[in-house]
């Protein structure tokens, strides 16, 4: 079975942590593979218990989605580092890593979108 799992910074914030379940939420609705999510560090779940999860529920083929905007730190070392450990305990789990968001035409119209909706004043 096919899974995919997005991967999320992490924050304290209450609000970041609904944003991304919103966002993961609405993603599970466009797609028909098996879907969770988890985070990078301050937030549960972390990446190798989500694995392990999906794994016992018969996910042998992993694609690993990052909610990144830049390929930084967590994206080139970070992240492969946790799926080579996920590897060495499940060898017959096929696991691949998608690029981070990165450019998108759909980024200029959010921002775009943000700077004519209800603005803050500072």
């Amino acid at each position: 079975m096919k899974g995919i799992l997005v991967v999320g910074h992490g924050s304290r914030s209450k609000e970041a942590f609904e944003v991304f379940n919103s966002v993961l939420n609405n993603f599970k609705l466009k797609v028909a593979e098996n879907v969770e999510g988890c985070f990078m560090e301050l937030c549960s779940p972390n990446m190798p218990d989500t694995i392990d999860i999906m794994y016992k529920n018969g996910v042998r083929e992993l694609v690993v989605v990052p909610y990144f905007l830049f390929s930084g730190i967590h994206i080139k070392e970070d992240i492969p580092g946790i799926l080579k450990e996920v590897k060495a305990r499940y060898g017959d789990l096929k696991i691949s890593m998608a690029r981070p968001i990165g450019y998108n035409n759909l980024i200029a119209d959010i921002l775009r979108e943000n700077a004519e909706g209800e603005l803050t004043c500072i």
